[in-house]
This record gives structure tokens, C-alpha cells and sequence, in this order.
């Protein structure tokens, strides 16, 4: 009898297919395809009912596991299921890689890359990149900023396909990129400024900003965009592991801001002339404060954000690899399939040296923008100023009763601790009075939990509430200026919300700011900040800031 497929044995049928897929890792494997649909035996014989260990495998050489592993329940990772999400993935890719911009259910394409990027350890990522996700998404956000009918410069729209859009965009971002198209590189910035700066149609948060605590109540503002926080998409089904799973959507304000720095900073600053050489020469001259040329040459070599997809040669934050980074990204976006309780925040991420910078608006620039209905036909540009800062984390551990929550919208302007809260670095951790002293309670280091859950106290030693205080240190603070940072961790997405103020009682100039921002992939810190001599919601001016992690410094 000659040899045949049809009597070949079906492990070595397996074998065949792998070693295909081998040699072409990227899009689906079409020799599976050609031998299922070449007869009905071999069909069957390849199908996963019959060969469920081949489309494991598959999985396993095409696309990464140890999130899902992690994440998942056993039921959600049968064979079956790795099949079918084998199928919405191929689907999602080939739709990118075809640039089909009419697909019917694009946020559903969308979606399933920027859970691949969230799950991603290496091979999601070179499949995503052999689709040419860039060329795509360069084409799509080009129709993001239109005119409508009327000739008027329309705001661009914060719905399901230009929120992923411009999150992939940021995953997607690369040094070498960024420096290939100055011109596309400049469109890409006016695209992106309207969602990063305008936080008033575009906030950076999951929840209204003024609640600690989730809540179905929210006082709103009224603004001459309408209501504040303005109305966005939180959510959407996609089709996960074989199941139709709930996916909350990010707000589009954090990945937009990240993009506006990644380009921003392929201009370093320049330096004025006749500063002085460094801090030295600087003293010899009777300067005791402000930058000199060392300290701005620091600043454009050090101070850059993080890129995600250029990490996978970089060493891991703070000991984690790289889709344990993104976990409480992933925990935000897909709370519904988690096999443990969500963590969104994981107690130690600040803790450590950060750098970065802010830009802020031109003040009238940005009042124009307030009281107008329509979007800037032209964007100015904006100025970049040096972050510097060293956190250090504190924590409220069961059965401790934490620094209470005051209600009211004035309680966010005191990053969430009462108004006349005092605090104090003491041996072995810092302690929080109360005004008249009617609370005191000492928050700690962390000790060795895994588990930040303010909203289920209910078991001793587990963290109730994080307590984040930091300051500019030497030489930095001589050189852009010296601040204290308090402020608290809001549980029910992971917000990080701070209170800045000068060393210097007496430097008015400087004022008093709010930090409102996300630490996404575990090492970008990045939000809005506003000034605290005035209440008012929206902000009447706001900045941007980001912030990345040194390698480890916890």
C-alpha cells in the first residue's frame, strides 16, 4: 500500500502542521487549512474534537499563555476555547493586515489587539507587527479629526473605535517610528493634542474624579461643552476564549497623553545660552537655584516616557515580566473573567525614583478652548517641564482603621484626606492626625501581601488603604525646583490622586497642584495636573504630566 496523508497517523499529521507553523510563525496556519479542506477524513482527523492537542499547541507557538494561565479558569482554556480564540484572533490580524476599515464590527477587531497587547510576553506582539498595525492605525486616525457639514472644526469623538485606536496606537509606539516621518509624526501630534489637553470633554478617569469610593451617585458641572464628566463609552461585548465577555473601555485622555510625549520628546530642549557649565560653577557665581547645562542635558538624556513595545530587552519593573506588567490594565478592561479578586493597583508600583515632565497649555490658548464649542483649527505649541520625584508607599493593614474619607466634592482637592490632616514620619512608617486630633492611626511599609483590597477588609492583614507621600530630592530640586507629594490610592480602579506643594512654605509662586493619573504597564505614571487656587470643575487649566520608573529603585 503506497503512503498516504489519509493513512498517515495523526500525531505525525500534528508534527506536519507545527512544523509549518515553525516556519511561518505569523498569521494563521494555512497548511491546517489546505489539509482540512482537502477531504472530509482528514477534515476530521485535524478537527479539534479529534486532535484537541494540535490547536493547544497552536496556541501555544503562536501566541503567548502565561496571562491568560494566570488569569483564567481552567473551563475557559479547554481546547474548544483556544480554538475559537485561535479563530477571533486570525480574524482581528487578517482584518488589520487588509487595512478593512468598513469591517462591521471593527471595535470588536480592536478590541481583541489590545487584549493581545495587554497578554503580551513577545509573540502577540509579532503578530500584531507582521500585520502592520502602525500602517493601519496611521490611516484610521487620520479620519479621527474631520469637519462636519457646516464647515466647523468638530471635536474628535471619544467612542469604542478611536479610544482603541489611539491605545494601540501607544502600545504600537517605537524610537525607530517615531524618527522615520517628521511630517507624520507633527499630524499624529495634532490628532492627539484635543484628547490629551481637553479635559473637559476628555477626562482621564474609569469614575467621576470626585468619588473615592464607587457610586451610582455624581454631582455634575455644566460647562459650554455640556456636562462634566461628559458622557463616554465605558463598555462593550467581545467574543473571549469562546465566550462573550464584558470589556470595559480605558478613556482615551492617559494612551492619548503618552503618544503627545513619545513625540514631543524627539525635541529635546535647547539650551539657553550663558547658563552656567553645572551646579558647581553655578555656585562660584552666587546662583544658588534653577537649571544649569548639565542639568538640562540630564534631563533630555533621562526624562524620556517608557516606550512598551521597545521593552522586551529592557529589564523587568520591579522583578515582573512583561505581561505581568499590564495586569492591572488587564484587571480594569476585564474584571468579569478573573479567576481572583481584581488588583488595580499592585501595592510597590510607585515606591522608587520616577522622571518625566509636563506641559502646559498657554493659558489663554486653553481658556479659548474652554468657551468654545468648537475644536482649535490651529494647535499651539507647548513647553516641556522637568518631573523629578522619589515615592515611597505606605499602608493601612487590616484590622487598622485607615485616615477616614470626607464626602463632598471639595475632598478631592485635598487628594481625599481630611481637611487639617497632619502627618508625620515616624520610626517604621508615618503617622496621620486628624484636626483637634479626632483621628490617629499609623500607616506602615509594605510587608510581604500580594493583595490590595480596600473594598473587602474583612480579613486581617490585608491592605485597606495606601497612603503615597514623596518629594523632589538633590540635585534636582535645586535645579527645577523643590515639592512634597501626599496623596492616596482610590480602590475601585487604581487613580492616583496627589497633592503637591513646594519645600518652601513662602514660594507662592509656585502654588499648590492636584495629580490625577494611572500608572499603566506598571512603569509609565501618567495624567492631568491642575492648579488648587480655585474649585472649579472642569479645571479652568489644566497640564499633562508623565512620569516613568527607574529600573529598580523600590
Amino acid at each position: 500500500m503506497h503512503p498516504s496523508l489519509l493513512t498517515t497517523p495523526p500525531e505525525i499529521l500534528e508534527h506536519i502542521v507545527l512544523l509549518a507553523v515553525l516556519d511561518s510563525p505569523r498569521g494563521p496556519p494555512s497548511v491546517l487549512r489546505a489539509l482540512r479542506l482537502s477531504c472530509r477524513i482528514l477534515n476530521e482527523t485535524l478537527s479539534v474534537e479529534h486532535n484537541p492537542h494540535l490547536y493547544l499547541m497552536l496556541f501555544v507557538h503562536s501566541f503567548d499563555m502565561s496571562s491568560p494561565n494566570r488569569h483564567l479558569p481552567s473551563p475557559r482554556l479547554s481546547a474548544l476555547a483556544l480554538e475559537q480564540e485561535l479563530r477571533t484572533r486570525y480574524i482581528a490580524l487578517q482584518c488589520i493586515r487588509r487595512k478593512n476599515f468598513g469591517h462591521p464590527d471593527l471595535a470588536g477587531i480592536l478590541s481583541t489587539v489590545y487584549i493581545m497587547f495587554l497578554e503580551d510576553d513577545g509573540r502577540n506582539y509579532e503578530q500584531i507587527a507582521g500585520a502592520d498595525l502602525l500602517g493601519f492605525l496611521q490611516l484610521l486616525l487620520h479620519d479621527c479629526t474631520s469637519q462636519d457639514i457646516a464647515g466647523k472644526n468638530a471635536w474628535p469623538l471619544e467612542n469604542e473605535v478611536n479610544t482603541l485606536a489611539v491605545a494601540l496606537l501607544w502600545f504600537i509606539t517605537s524610537h525607530s517610528g517615531l524618527r522615520q516621518d517628521t511630517q507624520l509624526r507633527q499630524r499624529s501630534i495634532d490628532i492627539l493634542s484635543c484628547y490629551a489637553y481637553a479635559g473637559f470633554r476628555y477626562p482621564c478617569f474609569t469614575e467621576p474624579e470626585n468619588m473615592f469610593y464607587s457610586s451610582d451617585k455624581t454631582k455634575l458641572a455644566i460647562s459650554n461643552h455640556g456636562t462634566y464628566p461628559p458622557p463616554r463609552p465605558t463598555a462593550m461585548t467581545v467574543r473571549y476564549f469562546g465566550d462573550q465577555t464584558r470589556f470595559t473601555l480605558p478613556p482615551i485622555a492617559p494612551f492619548a497623553i503618552l503618544s503627545q510625549f513619545a513625540r514631543a520628546e524627539e525635541f529635546p530642549l535647547k539650551i539657553p545660552p550663558g547658563l552656567p557649565a553645572n551646579r558647581q560653577e553655578a555656585l562660584m557665581a552666587g546662583i544658588l537655584s534653577g537649571p544649569t547645562k548639565e542639568d538640562i542635558e540630564h534631563f533630555n538624556a533621562n526624562c524620556n516616557t517608557r516606550l512598551i513595545c521597545s521593552r522586551s530587552s529592557d529589564p523587568p519593573v520591579d522583578g515582573l515580566f512583561k505581561s505581568q506588567t499590564h495586569d492591572p490594565d488587564r484587571s480594569r478592561s476585564l474584571t468579569s473573567v478573573l479567576s481572583t479578586a481584581p488588583s488595580y493597583y499592585v501595592p510597590g508600583t510607585l515606591s522608587g525614583h520616577w522622571r518625566g515632565s509636563s506641559m502646559m497649555p498657554d493659558l489663554y490658548f486653553y481658556k479659548s478652548m474652554l468657551s468654545s464649542a468648537e475644536a482649535p483649527s490651529t494647535l499651539v505649541s507647548f513647553g516641556r517641564f522637568p518631573l523629578y520625584v522619589r515615592f515611597r508607599e505606605y499602608y493601612c493593614y487590616s484590622p487598622t482603621t485607615p485616615v477616614p474619607v470626607e464626602e463632598g466634592g471639595s475632598a478631592l482637592f485635598n487628594a481625599f484626606l481630611p481637611q487639617g490632616c497632619r502627618w508625620y514620619e515616624v520610626k517604621d512608617g508615618i503617622e496621620l492626625v486628624g484636626k483637634n486630633n479626632s483621628f490617629r492611626t499609623k500607616y506602615v511599609p509594605q510587608r510581604n501581601s500580594p493583595q490590595c483590597d480596600a473594598q473587602d477588609p474583612s480579613h486581617d492583614g490585608e491592605i485597606r488603604d495606601v497612603i503615597i507621600v514623596g518629594e523632589t530630592e538633590e540635585p534636582y530640586a535645586s535645579a527645577w525646583n523643590g515639592y512634597n507629594y501626599v496623596g492616596r490610592i482610590r480602590p475601585s480602579d487604581g487613580l492616583v490622586i496627589l497633592m503637591r506643594e513646594p519645600h518652601d512654605a513662602h514660594a507662592d509662586q509656585l502654588g499648590r497642584a492636584l495629580f490625577r493619573g494611572y500608572v499603566i504597564s506598571s512603569c509609565n505614571f501618567v495624567g492631568r495636573w491642575r492648579s488648587l487656587s480655585t474649585g472649579e470643575q472642569p479645571a479652568e487649566w489644566e497640564c499633562i504630566f508623565s512620569m516613568s520608573k527607574l529600573a529598580s529603585t523600590s
